[in-house]
């Protein structure tokens, strides 16, 4: 059976608890892309708490485009600006150094369209985290769904399960950043966070 899902931009780690749940997924490409959304911005810790990092988009039929039709915009050089958020929140991480050039690339290879971007940085993660997951887009917007991740606010979702973030304080345990904050504090170990 398989479930179907909203792509994401870094998701969270609950996203990819959710994913790895799975052996075949939907990833929803026909529905018309919400404002404020993971499908184009994460949450990494910063000095100072969450930080809210956002990619800018381009809507061609504005609020009617589908999710797939969705231009990612370098009118900004927005990589660069993300970029040095991540040095700056994680060059201390444990793992930053081993994975920064991979992550490097991914936010600096210029991709057009939004889901294109999002599938490649979710497949480096189901690689890196040997996550054997198929996908494939449903043909057409379907309203529901036996098994249906799409509403989940994964923004503010609990993940299962802690592990030592940088500037982690048990008061302060973050369970709703990207899964870079994973990847850099515990590296190919992270995986045991996710199954």
């Amino acid at each position: 059976m398989s479930a179907v899902f909203p792509i994401a931009y870094f998701g969270s780690v609950r996203y990819f608890q959710d994913l790895a749940k799975f052996e075949q997924v939907l990833f929803e490409t026909s529905d018309h892309l919400p404002k404020q959304t993971f499908r184009n911005r994460m949450t990494i810790l910063g000095s100072q708490g969450s930080q809210i990092l956002t990619m800018p988009l381009e809507k061609p039929s504005g609020s009617k485009t589908e999710t797939k039709d969705v231009l990612v915009s370098y009118q900004q050089n927005w990589p660069l600006i993300h970029w040095k958020a991540l040095k700056t929140s994680y060059a201390s991480a444990p793992y930053f150094e081993h994975y920064a050039s991979d992550i490097e690339k991914l936010l600096f290879k210029k991709h057009r369209f939004l889901v294109d971007f999002d599938l490649e940085i979710t497949q480096f993660f189901l690689d890196t985290y040997q996550l054997d997951l198929n996908f494939s887009f449903p043909e057409e917007y379907e309203a529901s769904y036996p098994e249906d991740y799409r509403a989940f606010d994964y923004e503010n979702l609990e993940m299962k399960g802690e592990y030592n973030q940088v500037l982690f304080n048990k008061k302060h345990f973050n369970s709703a950043v990207s899964i870079l904050d994973l990847l850099f504090c515990e590296g190919p170990i992270g995986r045991r966070v996710i199954i």
